[in-house]
């Protein structure tokens, strides 16, 4: 009899933590997940950046640039890694700071971000679009990669990277950068 309770009581317990877990994370992916669209044939080269910042592989090493173009209809984000680099896997998040998908500590969820997409054998840029009336006029970036740092034609470091921001808590070193649409006139 004890042991069935004891088996009954265990199972509520986990559903409870599992249930409570769950629905956050799938409350925020599903708002994020919509209408997000990959434009890596996307031409930016007449447009100006409206702002970038580093792309930083293990804390310490510039693998690459984010950076954010605008035009009248649409904000781009492009992946670009420096010399010596190849970007294995983007992870990104564009939207509301609060529907960012994140960890019972905090962190930024990548596996949950709307956006992600793996290269074989790495590429040298990746650009996303966004369409600028599907967001708010001022919003926030967290842009992952995993990275790979190539010398002579060989993987000799596996990373991952993170787009120079604040940091979400001291616990990890994932990032997010502010943007406003006001910000950036081409």
């Amino acid at each position: 009899m004890k042991t069935k309770i004891f088996s009954l009581f265990l199972g509520v317990i986990t559903i409870t933590l599992t249930s409570c877990e769950t629905e956050n994370s799938s409350e925020q992916s599903t708002t994020s997940r919509q209408n997000v669209p990959v434009a890596n044939s996307v031409n930016v080269s007449e447009l100006s950046p409206c702002t970038y910042t580093e792309l930083i592989a293990d804390q310490r090493y510039d693998a690459g640039d984010i950076k954010i173009y605008f035009d009248p209809t649409n904000v781009y984000v492009e992946y670009q890694a420096s010399t010596s680099w190849l970007i294995r896997e983007t992870h990104l998040f564009v939207g509301k700071q609060s529907m960012i998908p994140i960890t019972r500590n905090g962190s930024p969820n990548t596996a949950l971000f709307p956006v992600s997409e793996t290269f074989q054998g790495g590429t040298e840029a990746a650009i996303y679009s966004f369409p600028r009336a599907g967001l708010p006029k001022c919003f926030t970036i967290s842009a992952y990669a995993v990275v790979n740092r190539m010398q002579n034609g060989v993987v000799v470091q596996t990373e991952s990277a993170w787009a120079e921001g604040v940091r979400f808590n001291q616990a990890g070193w994932g990032m997010f950068f502010d943007l406003c649409q006001s910000d950036c006139n081409n």
